[in-house]
């Protein structure tokens, strides 16, 4: 266990014995910012490579009012602001998870870049499933991982990654279902297994304190290119198509979920704890 982790179930365990009133989540969150102050004054080649990156997408969201205006990058180019905002903020909170898993500082890499830059796409594909934004979200997706293997894993990419792909997935679903590509079932029912995970892994780090099993964080992943099949469908107005991708992509993760005999009860088991 690294120095950052010991200290993450050291405060989540204040927080815990608080109550999670609000006093002991202000306690937490001030807690937080100070030691993201400290990482910043100690990592100051970190922090000015962070101010460039968050940089970089401002300029890109600036510049995607440029675009036609039907486009759905000019589009959600107000929320975009405000949506990379806060990923900035969320990054900087979570600079000190930038060191490999046995405690190694290191900086922003490849990996993290194509992570930020799925991330960077979600208001856009909130606004509409373009084909065209929805496949190179899932090509960095695939990429970032096989990259971080490749080269180095960080904590931050470790138990960050999954949060990402559940927000571009769920606004994929919400950008194509306003645009009449998918049907409500295949959307609800996909909705609801991201509700599920998203859950269940901030269970497992607010109020177990620690990461959520693997299995379950990578249940998504086997029917992936189905899902992806089915939101570039979307995004195309091939809504049959796409409705069938899409339920098919759900009803595979779940049944290889529920396939591992130690799932139910590692989530049973998290569920009551206190």
């Amino acid at each position: 266990m690294t120095e950052g982790e010991r200290w993450t179930r050291e405060e989540l365990a204040r927080l815990s014995a608080g109550g999670w009133r609000p006093r002991a989540l202000r306690d937490f969150l001030w807690a937080a910012q100070v030691r993201a102050n400290v990482t910043r004054r100690r990592r100051g080649a970190l922090a000015r490579q962070e101010a460039g990156w968050v940089a970089v997408g401002v300029v890109g969201w600036l510049a995607a009012g440029r675009l036609p205006a039907d486009s759905s990058l000019a589009r959600a180019r107000r929320r975009g602001l405000i949506w990379w905002a806060a990923c900035a903020l969320m990054l900087d909170w979570h600079l000190g998870m930038l060191e490999t898993p046995d405690g190694h500082p290191v900086g922003l890499g490849a990996a993290d870049a194509l992570t930020l830059a799925r991330a960077w796409l979600v208001p856009a594909v909130a606004v509409r499933a373009d084909p065209v934004l929805v496949l190179l979200g899932g090509l960095s997706d695939v990429a970032d991982g096989r990259v971080a293997r490749a080269t180095r894993c960080t904590r931050l990419g470790r138990d960050l990654e999954g949060l990402v792909d559940a927000c571009f997935t769920a606004a994929a679903l919400r950008g194509a279902g306003r645009a009449g590509g998918l049907s409500l079932l295949p959307i609800a029912s996909e909705g609801a297994r991201l509700t599920a995970g998203t859950l269940y892994a901030s269970t497992a780090y607010l109020v177990a304190g620690h990461a959520p099993d693997p299995a379950v964080r990578s249940s998504g992943r086997g029917p992936a290119p189905l899902r992806l099949a089915g939101l570039v469908a979307a995004g195309a107005g091939r809504r049959r198509v796409a409705d069938r991708l899409i339920a098919i992509a759900t009803v595979v993760a779940v049944a290889e979920l529920l396939s591992r005999p130690d799932i139910p009860g590692d989530v049973a088991a998290l569920a009551w704890s206190r």
